[in-house]
């Protein structure tokens, strides 16, 4: 039987690294087994463009792994992640990030925000938001690919004129996005907050009223990432389809 490794990766989202060399350093790590420690920039290249979908070459890996003397040591075989470079990685382990979302500025905010916070590698992404309206739709149109799953619960449509929500909807999905919405009608539904397929971000507003005052958009552990899916879930499931 394989013994199991604990990882410095069990708590970093590399997604959350913003430089290659920490981005190459997770991986090494996250490779990793009993059997085998040491890696290929090509190795290491090829799970950051098929696993992260992060646009990179072997010679930009190449490059990164030597750039903090120490950090990893290189032979015939490939890189080893050495103490140093653990130790870079060891300083985001559960680490939150915060976007703060100006005031009055809500073209930014729903625009350039959104996208620095989210992203675009996505397998699904699921938001919760107890207030919706065609805004919300159109923040969705902005700033998600088309075919993405996306679920949107929600407890209230401000729906003016009557009927015009579903058919916007009906309208976006027409034209190849894939987004379902549903009503849970329940008070227990006051949080704002979006999953995508790794991540947990929370926010202060709805995402039609993003930029309109002062907020801030935070993500969250993984921890409680798993707990709260597991109630949206729960809660989509109870949800009546608009």
């Amino acid at each position: 039987m394989t013994a199991q490794v604990n990882k410095i990766t069990d708590g970093i989202n590399v997604k959350d690294l913003d430089d290659l060399a920490l981005k190459s350093f997770w991986v090494l790590d996250h490779l990793t087994t009993p059997e085998r420690d040491r890696f290929t920039a090509v190795e290491v290249a090829k799970f950051l463009v098929e696993k992260v979908r992060l646009h990179t070459s072997y010679q930009a890996v190449d490059y990164a792994l030597g750039k903090i003397k120490g950090a990893c040591n290189k032979n015939g075989q490939g890189y080893k992640l050495m103490q140093k470079g653990e130790d870079e990685l060891s300083k985001f382990i559960n680490q939150e990030k915060v976007i703060f979302v100006d005031a009055n500025k809500p073209f930014s905010a729903k625009n350039f925000t959104l996208k620095e916070a989210l992203g675009d590698s996505h397998k699904e992404v699921s938001i919760c938001d107890p207030f919706v309206d065609l805004n919300t739709l159109d923040v969705i149109f902005k700033n998600f690919k088309k075919k993405i799953p996306i679920r949107l619960l929600t407890t209230k449509v401000n729906d003016k004129p009557q009927g015009a929500f579903k058919r916007h909807l009906a309208d976006l999905n027409s034209e190849g996005f894939n987004v379902e919405a549903r009503l849970y009608s329940s008070s227990e539904l006051h949080d704002r907050y979006i999953f995508d397929d790794t991540r947990f971000w929370l926010s202060g507003n709805s995402l039609n009223y993003l930029g309109k005052k002062e907020s801030f958009i935070v993500l969250l552990g993984e921890d409680i990432r798993q707990s709260m899916l597991s109630t949206f879930n729960s809660r989509w499931k109870a949800g009546i389809q608009i």
